[in-house]
């Protein structure tokens, strides 16, 4: 318990000198969307091969569409009104909710890259709303302006992996660096998770990385008391090394505006997620 403090410490530390950093930068997650429930449905992971995607969207209910990094989405809004498809976008996830049925739809989603992804998006009253995770080949392409060399295989630790995933979700775009030896991986679980012992909030599992020897997954923390409330990394199941919040441990009454009411959290472990949190179901 006490090491579990301890590298509680570590990883809030290191995620605070980001915040210093980058604080008037950091567009705050849009609670709204994230925090709505799906009943236990799994991530669709979905390789970019220059084909384009194929997504049909649920009526009357939203569906999530990530990407590897911060993403650029365009669509003809004279064939999708805000009256047929209201769009959100947090920078790396789109929100799409179809207000009613629509034939496919080309539309572009643009990576920081400046690269191109095409989906074909239509709407159907009985489609899923599996969260979609748009995954791009392995293969890194030389000389591309996203791949940084800065963090190698072997420097890659619980801090570095921890400050690299906090940078992917809140750093502006411009400085958003791919790196080498970090990739995404993907979470094969629920879009909630029972984390806490004590109930007292939600968990929604956002994005994974792996790097060296390590895991680092990001999740959604929501308040779900009608009292603050302080994080405690010790009510937490699982196999972790290393917990850390940001850009707060202090959570406002659940309702609260301008999302006080929710952090993210950032769990580093030394296997995937699915398998670092099968206690918690237990």
């Amino acid at each position: 318990m006490n090491r579990m403090i301890i590298t509680f410490c570590m990883g809030f530390m290191a995620l605070n000198s980001l915040w210093l950093a980058n604080q008037s930068y950091a567009a705050p997650l849009n609670a709204a969307a994230l925090t709505q429930r799906f009943s236990n449905n799994s991530d669709e992971h979905i390789v970019w091969q220059r084909a384009p995607i194929q997504i049909t969207l649920p009526v009357g209910k939203e569906r999530f569409v990530s990407f590897p990094g911060g993403v650029q989405f365009g669509y003809n809004t004279n064939l999708l009104p805000p009256s047929t498809l209201r769009v959100e976008n947090d920078n790396r996830t789109l929100y799409l909710y179809a207000k009613k049925s629509f034939s496919t739809q080309r539309t572009e989603a643009k990576l920081a890259n400046g690269e191109i992804v095409l989906l074909d998006i239509n709407a159907k009253p009985e489609a899923n709303n599996n969260p979609i995770d748009i995954v791009l080949p392995k293969a890194a392409k030389t000389g591309s302006a996203s791949i940084s060399l800065d963090v190698s295989q072997s420097s890659v630790n619980t801090v570095t992996l921890t400050r690299y995933a906090a940078q992917q979700l809140y750093a502006p775009q411009r400085l958003l660096k791919q790196s080498m030896s970090i990739t995404r991986f993907p979470m094969e679980t629920a879009h909630v998770v029972p984390l806490f012992y004590d109930g007292s909030s939600t968990a929604m599992p956002l994005a994974s990385w792996h790097g060296g020897n390590y895991y680092v997954t990001a999740l959604l923390i929501k308040n779900l008391l009608n009292q603050p409330l302080r994080l405690d990394p010790r009510l937490l199941c699982g196999q972790w090394k290393t917990a850390s919040f940001y850009p707060q441990t202090t959570l406002a009454p659940r309702g609260t505006p301008i999302n006080q009411d929710t952090s993210t959290l950032f769990l580093v472990s030394s296997e995937p997620f699915s398998e670092a949190v099968q206690s918690c179901s237990n």
